[in-house]
């Protein structure tokens, strides 16, 4: 019986699934009449698979009395333990552990040398200084163009 539950919503998810594939291909070759109730069979299928899938709680039915009288008696507990960090004037500092390593990172930071910025080539990394500077040409691949820009123009 817990196999057939455990089983039962992946089934009724992988139905849907295909259902609803296999629905848009009978929408497209054999109409809106049979595909559309297809749809909807697929998407029925499917939202129940998806429901059958909803997690369920991990506690047996059994336990839940035991839990219940678990959870006044913590209630108490937690009373008291607010009562006690009440009473405390001073709050201490404490550091999470996000700040710590913060603080652990800005220390690095700080000890590290400063780097310096090197170029082994500067004379020939200056970006067009050694390119010619001639004025360019047309070359003979504008010539279809200038043809065609021509014959548009001529009225």
């Amino acid at each position: 019986m817990q196999l057939i539950k455990q089983l039962s919503g992946p089934g009724a998810a992988g139905v849907g699934v295909l259902g609803l594939a296999i629905s848009g291909t009978v929408w497209n070759f054999y109409g809106v009449q049979f595909g559309l109730s297809g749809t909807v069979a697929s998407l029925l299928a499917l939202s129940v698979g998806l429901f059958l899938l909803r997690p369920l709680p991990l506690v047996p039915e059994a336990a839940t009395d035991a839990i219940t009288q678990s959870d006044e008696a913590t209630t108490s507990e937690i009373a008291a333990v607010a009562d006690a960090t009440n009473a405390i004037s001073e709050p201490t500092s404490v550091l999470t552990t996000a700040e710590a390593i913060a603080l652990e990172l800005a220390t690095e930071a700080e000890n590290q040398p400063a780097a310096l910025m090197v170029n082994y080539a500067p004379e020939h990394l200056l970006a067009g200084k050694n390119l010619p500077s001639r004025k360019r040409q047309p070359g003979p691949s504008l010539q279809r163009y200038r043809t065609m820009t021509s014959e548009l123009f001529k009225s």
